[in-house]
């Protein structure tokens, strides 16, 4: 189990406000429980405290509280260890029809009673219309006489990802790219080849949730190593791995979600170096590089050296619609990769890998249609947060569709995003990005919406801001 660990009294301030819901005590107290392992607040192989001093805290009979962990562990979200605790399951993090909170926007019609501050995710660029257009090609009559089942990704495809990556000054061959059906599935392959149950992997604290979970599901003793604007410290990472010994290190070198940094060249470099000299495989997420606003994309962390796995995607340049991703590295383990993928879909969407090849060709357009789009919605909540939150701290992001905000000292990420919730808008605590469970006083605000939508979850989030401020600390 992980080494996360609850006390009372840090339970009971997660679960604030739960008994003011409807119904009997024990499917409230389940309900808020439920809620706090969907969004990753109760993260999997969290500790959790005594049912006798859950009961204290929450002032209820423990005969409650037993009930409450009895259903849950009926459920696959709680399992318990005789001497040992109640823990937060690996499956509990998708047990629920109602899946993960970070990604509860993408599952849900549009509600026009409430703002999603959370989804980072970007409409398609114009060029995707233009381009599915086209899917009824002489080319795509060819590939309709083959059987359509290709593990790999089309050659054209893996042609076009090589020569994207040849511009950003990373030197590729078509044979060093497997197509996936999305970057997710890309780290799910990478996890479950390269890492056994037990194994160290590090990770950024902060870093993006998908990530967590993909390595916990793999069994994977998780540490963080801080980073912030100016990226991960490439001594703290050496300090680290000296003392873990991991199976991987996962990074994101241009466009950290959710900081929006992007790592300087010296920070490559040393992270190449200590690759090489320890041995260590690098995982480089570039899924949101094409979502860079400012400066020029500096080359990625493969062209420095080290062993360096690359894993990237159509989503933020194009459309995540396209389910189209991929893994670049050394041609003997994209042959390995290739057979778990082949195990698992048999193949990405042909459809989608043809648009993808075509619209590679236009990066371009597509990122300067990002650099534009976002960065005057950059501005807009600047400018909002500057207007209506002056004692937050946001961290404008060079890249991205999310700032990074640390709340006032003192002040909980976790019960706000629990109180703006209740008034309408949906936010993501910055524990949600940690590995650890900490960060609860960071937060992440997203600005893919339209700026209507945007500025108008702001304000109201100010409203509720303002009310806490009215009241007792969060802490």
């Amino acid at each position: 189990m992980g080494a996360v660990s609850f006390t009372s009294a840090r339970f009971a301030r997660l679960l604030e406000g739960w008994s003011r819901a409807y119904g009997p005590l024990s499917i409230r107290l389940a309900d808020a429980i439920r809620e706090h392992i969907r969004s990753g607040q109760l993260p999997a192989g969290a500790r959790l405290p005594s049912e006798r001093d859950v009961a204290k805290s929450l002032g209820i009979a423990r005969t409650t509280v037993s009930a409450v962990f009895d259903a849950l562990r009926l459920e696959g979200l709680l399992v318990s260890r005789t001497g040992v605790g109640t823990f937060v399951t690996a499956a509990g993090r998708h047990a629920t029809a109602r899946g993960d909170d970070r990604l509860g926007s993408f599952a849900h019609e549009e509600n026009h009673a409430r703002f999603d501050l959370r989804s980072a995710a970007l409409p398609a660029v114009p060029l995707v219309r233009e381009m599915l257009a086209l899917q009824y090609s002489d080319e795509f009559a060819d590939v309709l006489k083959t059987h359509g089942y290709i593990p790999s990704g089309l050659g054209i495809l893996r042609s076009a990802i090589a020569d994207y990556y040849q511009a950003v000054g990373l030197a590729t061959h078509p044979n060093q790219i497997l197509v996936t059906s999305g970057a997710q599935q890309a780290i799910r392959i990478v996890a479950h080849t390269l890492v056994e149950r037990g194994d160290a992997v590090i990770l950024e604290e902060p870093t993006y949730r998908g990530a967590i979970e993909v390595m916990r599901s793999a069994g994977a003793r998780l540490t963080g190593v801080p980073s912030d604007v100016q990226g991960i410290s490439s001594d703290a990472l050496a300090d680290c791995v000296r003392r873990q010994k991991p199976a991987l290190v996962v990074l994101q070198s241009t466009v950290h979600n959710p900081t929006g940094s992007v790592l300087p060249e010296q920070t490559r470099v040393a992270i190449a170096e200590l690759s090489a000299r320890a041995k260590v495989t690098i995982v480089d997420h570039l899924v949101c590089m094409d979502a860079l606003i400012d400066g020029t994309i500096p080359r990625p962390l493969a062209a420095y050296g080290g062993h360096v796995l690359t894993i990237g995607s159509a989503s933020k340049a194009f459309w995540g619609g396209l389910r189209v991703g991929w893994i670049r590295g050394d041609p003997d383990l994209i042959t390995h990769f290739t057979a778990v993928k082949s195990a698992e879909d048999l193949g990405t969407s042909v459809p989608a890998q043809l648009t993808t090849a075509r619209l590679l060709y236009r990066i371009d357009e597509a990122r300067a249609y990002r650099r534009a789009t976002l960065g005057a919605a950059r501005e807009l909540v600047v400018r909002s947060l500057a207007d209506r939150l002056p004692d937050w701290r946001p961290l404008p992001p060079a890249g991205g569709a999310s700032m990074w905000i640390g709340l006032p000292n003192g002040f909980s990420s976790t019960t706000l995003a629990e109180r703006a919730g209740r008034a309408g808008v949906d936010l993501l605590p910055g524990t949600t990005f940690s590995s650890e469970n900490r960060l609860d006083g960071w937060l992440r605000v997203a600005f893919a919406g339209s700026a209507e939508a945007v500025e108008a979850g702001i304000q109201r989030l100010s409203e509720v801001w303002q009310a806490i401020r009215d009241g007792s600390s969060a802490r």
